[in-house]
């Protein structure tokens, strides 16, 4: 006999195969149940979990009530953890502003210039300003698109904050003189970031498995890209080593151990410091070996494919499982030596 249960939360989500499946939560919020549903186990399982539960619980939606709804989901558990700690650190001070504030009033006019009016307020820190702003927004997106709100008021919202560094790169004599001054361990990460054009943390990542059959096997973690890239010979040796040697990273810190981001962070900025270069981050060196491309002839439609980038940004369509040829190598060549 097929028994309804009052409550039960049902999300479908990508599975590990690549299938369509489903979780089940004894409520939304709740904890996810383990049996399969249907079953004898599965309504014991949900007694179980919801026997303590206060019936009082239904208290009013307000936005500290959306917040927990939103990091409970599976679109925020897909984040990765660093991102979940910048969302965590931003939704921690909408909660002080904006706790209380009910559901239905997000809806009500006027919400959008309350929001717009708090972004302000922290306009001596504008790039800081929008990146709580801009998390805010996404989840009131995800809100509207689970239509536990009809409105999203801050929809299409600009930005205060202009600057970009996407026309910052390093000159050929900075990345020559940490090539060949800087530590091996940081000149090794520094190297392998820009004939990669990878983001930090997908450098710092690389297990020696990604290397193989002489290619390089990239999944971006941010985008979830999958780039598969024919090293170039300045690279070869260093992968070739950490293969040897049978280690999990192919990069290590000066103590043969994994690194970690905030690890890299501390001495890559003691080790810029020490050699005097300033002006430039390690951010910038994969616009940096973009630029070098581009000014020695690569269209951007290649360069996007090795980078991961859009053609118009370089940053959000991601091209999939692509082979970079001999002519990228050669055109970042030409803007290193």
């Amino acid at each position: 006999m097929k028994v309804n249960l009052v409550g039960v939360h049902k999300v479908k989500v990508k599975l590990a195969t690549g299938e369509l499946g489903y979780y089940f939560y004894a409520w939304r919020g709740g904890p996810r149940m383990k049996t399969k549903p249907g079953t004898l186990a599965f309504t014991q399982e949900y007694v179980r979990l919801t026997k303590d539960r206060k019936k009082a619980e239904a208290k009013p939606q307000t936005l500290s009530w959306l917040v927990k709804e939103y990091t409970s989901g599976a679109d925020y558990q897909k984040l990765s953890p660093s991102t979940k700690r910048d969302y965590e650190r931003m939704m921690g001070v909408i909660l002080v502003r904006f706790g209380t504030l009910p559901v239905p009033a997000l809806e009500a006019r006027g919400a959008r210039r309350l929001f717009l009016d708090w972004r302000d307020e922290m306009s001596a820190t504008p790039r800081s300003a929008d990146l709580h702003l801009t998390v805010l927004a996404r989840m009131l997106s995800w809100a509207k698109n689970r239509e536990i709100i009809i409105r999203n008021p801050l929809e299409k919202v600009g930005k205060l904050h202009k600057a970009s560094r996407k026309d910052i790169i390093w000159m050929p004599s900075q990345v020559n003189k940490f090539l060949h001054q800087a530590a091996p361990h940081l000149a090794d990460v520094v190297r392998l970031a820009l004939w990669t054009m990878q983001r930090k943390g997908d450098v710092l990542g690389l297990t020696t498995l990604a290397y193989n059959d002489g290619l390089l096997w990239i999944t971006q973690a941010k985008t979830g890209a999958r780039v598969r890239i024919k090293p170039a010979d300045e690279i070869n040796p260093l992968l070739r080593k950490a293969k040897e040697e049978n280690r999990t990273r192919i990069l290590l810190n000066s103590f043969g151990e994994v690194w970690t981001s905030s690890g890299f962070d501390t001495s890559f900025r003691k080790e810029m410091k020490r050699l005097e270069i300033s002006g430039v981050t390690f951010h910038d060196l994969r616009g940096t070996a973009i630029t070098y491309a581009y000014a020695h002839g690569l269209d951007i439609e290649r360069i996007a494919e090795i980078s991961g980038h859009s053609k118009s940004e370089c940053e959000t369509i991601i091209r999939k499982n692509y082979l970079a040829g001999g002519d990228v190598i050669d055109a970042i060549r030409k803007g290193t030596k």
